[in-house]
């Protein structure tokens, strides 16, 4: 069945471009763009389904690329700390989950994210073959990675040979819509023969590593106190910086640390609002994308940012470089478009079928129908006006593969009064047994 959705339609590709009053194709059974047509050439296409209108923004899904989904759970749990002081707090949380939470908690986040526009996200967290179970009822996409903490007394404990044969089990599950990587926490918090059994995983099988870095001053004291070097310089050392990385947060970098990181290819994934809602820096964006490092943008988990919105990130993101350099043009909009659709996709490795709209990729599409008064300036600047003044109140419909799966705001799949009853209870038990924990 041909589906297609008027609109302005704000492809992302540079062949395209942005197409006012324009029409996409997309065949629901295979799950592919067939078509991007002006609406006056609508005669040429055989529409089994028409929807949308001249004021309704058609665009690529939005991508989230770091992220801990299952921690909804745990939503508003260490406010006011920072840090280790956090990790120590939320890693006592932690060794309470179990599989059965990670699920729920898991379908949760993936349905506010789903509300929020976002069609793919990268997860890094515990027991992830629950993340992937969720991912596929669901019919998102996610590229997920199982994490391993070592130096923590609660946290759940994976080895780096489970994250590897998680990645190895699980990449391409759900028709392709779950990919894998290996699930570094951190330099700090794992030791480093297991940093190097990382990279050595990647140098047999080719899977990428995904792990945070560098994101706190706690971070960049302990790795100075213990091995004498920057965390940059730790993980050039380390062989890390060859395995294509992404890297969650980057905060805290030199000019050195950012040259040596330009001398590789590695992907950041740039969190604004939880770094800087820690009391933390604002990470070097604009010298990283200068240097020509790939920079995405990120939600983090949701305890750190409860509401998990790509659209929230992009407008922190053009405020906090701003601030940071005195200037209003160190982020334009396009830029922090193109972050969280074709850039991201890039750092996630799937810039082959998502992250843009053309014929042959795959249909991950969002429908906008924003109120009328927020469209006044879209046709003088409208990758200014998406981002600054549209937000996820404005999504309304989400497709993914060609199918539609939120339609006017609602998912199609889950009843979502259940699922919020599941996670009252289930946090209900966990600070229950916090209580007991000393």
């Amino acid at each position: 069945m041909l589906i297609c959705l008027r609109g302005f339609i704000v492809t992302m590709s540079e062949k395209y471009g942005l197409i006012n009053n324009g029409l996409l194709v997309f065949d629901e059974s295979t799950g592919l763009i067939e078509e991007i047509k002006s609406w006056d050439e609508r005669v040429s296409v055989k529409c089994d389904v028409i929807e949308g209108s001249e004021y309704t923004i058609v665009m690529p899904g939005l991508i989230n690329t770091h992220t801990h989904a299952p921690m909804l759970v745990l939503q508003g749990l260490g406010a006011g700390l920072t840090g280790f002081d956090w990790l120590r707090k939320i890693w006592l949380a932690e060794s309470l989950l179990k599989p059965e939470h990670i699920y729920v908690s898991a379908k949760a986040s993936i349905l506010l994210m789903l509300g929020n526009g976002i069609t793919t996200f990268a997860d890094h967290y515990f027991y992830e073959e629950e993340v992937a179970k969720a991912v596929e009822e669901l019919g998102v996409r996610g590229v997920l990675a199982k994490a391993v903490v070592e130096y923590s007394e609660y946290a759940p404990k994976h080895t780096i040979e489970d994250s590897l044969s998680f990645a190895i089990r699980y990449n391409e599950l759900a028709s392709g819509k779950v990919r894998t990587m290996i699930g570094v926490h951190a330099m700090y918090s794992c030791s480093t023969e297991t940093l190097l059994k990382a990279v050595e995983f990647y140098e047999r099988h080719g899977i990428r590593i995904h792990m945070h870095f560098s994101e706190s001053l706690h971070e960049l004291e302990y790795i100075r106190s213990r091995y004498g070097v920057t965390p940059t310089k730790l993980a050039k050392e380390l062989g890390i910086l060859k395995t294509k990385p992404l890297l969650a947060h980057a905060t805290y970098l030199s000019d050195e640390d950012i040259k040596i990181l330009s001398d590789h290819e590695v992907y950041v994934a740039y969190s604004p609002f939880t770094i800087m809602s820690w009391g933390q820096d604002i990470a070097r964006v604009s010298e990283l994308v200068g240097n020509g490092i790939t920079v995405s943008l990120a939600t983090d988990g949701p305890v750190t940012d409860g509401d998990l919105s790509i659209f929230k990130q992009m407008k922190l993101a053009i405020a906090a470089q701003s601030s940071r350099y005195r200037t209003p043009t160190k982020l334009q909009p396009k830029e922090v478009l193109e972050m969280v659709t074709k850039k991201a996709a890039k750092s996630l490795g799937i810039e082959d079928i998502v992250g843009f709209l053309e014929p042959g990729m795959r249909a991950d599409v969002i429908v906008l129908r924003p109120h009328k008064t927020k469209l006044v300036s879209l046709l003088d600047d409208p990758y200014g006006t998406i981002v600054y003044n549209l937000g996820d109140e404005s999504v309304s419909d989400v497709y993914v593969d060609g199918r539609k799966i939120l339609s006017n705001k609602t998912p199609v799949r889950v009843e979502l009064e259940g699922l919020h009853q599941q996670i009252l209870s289930i946090r209900a038990e966990l600070f229950e047994e916090m209580q007991h924990i000393k």
